[in-house]
């Protein structure tokens, strides 16, 4: 028979002694940190949640405005130049759109081939040349437009913007030398 003392019959682990007061008021207290932080995070992904579908809205309406032009697009003339052309939506009170037309630009044979404007030229190879690139350019710049797109948040003036070219398919291409 043994007659050792072996500790309390309802302590399995003796040699191992709960938290204490103080490591559980720490681990609350780290575990309190992380989970403020983490609440602050999450409120700065709802407001960048918030500015994302602010944003979305507006690249959608503004192409929306885009894709209406380019199935529908208007009668092209000068005047379309002169002015943007601001409206608001139907659907969207809080919201207007500007539309600003431009005409295609090219540069003149001459800047673009790096020559004084005033040089002669001599081959008639470059005369012919010429030429068929000022008829080019003629009939380029009836033919293609410049859109922009502008749609603005009348509240908080957030805005976003976007381009394309339109094809004014009444221009006639005029070829005659």
């Amino acid at each position: 028979m043994k007659t050792g003392r072996r500790g309390p019959p309802f302590n399995k682990f003796p040699n191992q002694s709960g938290f204490t007061l103080m490591e559980v008021m720490i681990a609350i207290t780290i575990f309190s940190l992380f989970i403020g932080a983490y609440m602050v995070a999450q409120g700065n992904n709802l407001l960048d949640s918030t500015n994302y579908n602010e944003e979305l809205l507006l690249h959608n309406l503004c192409e929306d405005k885009i894709n209406e032009l380019i199935v529908n697009p208007p009668e092209f003339r000068e005047a379309m130049t002169a002015a943007p052309d601001i409206k608001p939506f139907e659907n969207h009170k809080n919201y207007q759109y500007e539309i600003e037309y431009k005409k295609l630009k090219i540069p003149d044979l001459a800047k673009i081939q790096g020559k004084p404007e005033d040089e002669e030229e001599v081959s008639t190879d470059a005369k012919y040349k010429k030429l068929v690139y000022d008829k080019m350019k003629k009939n380029l710049e009836e033919m293609v437009w410049q859109v922009k797109v502008t749609v603005r948040n009348k509240e908080t003036k957030y805005h976003y913007s976007l381009t394309t070219w339109l094809y004014n398919y009444k221009a006639k291409i005029k070829m005659e030398i």
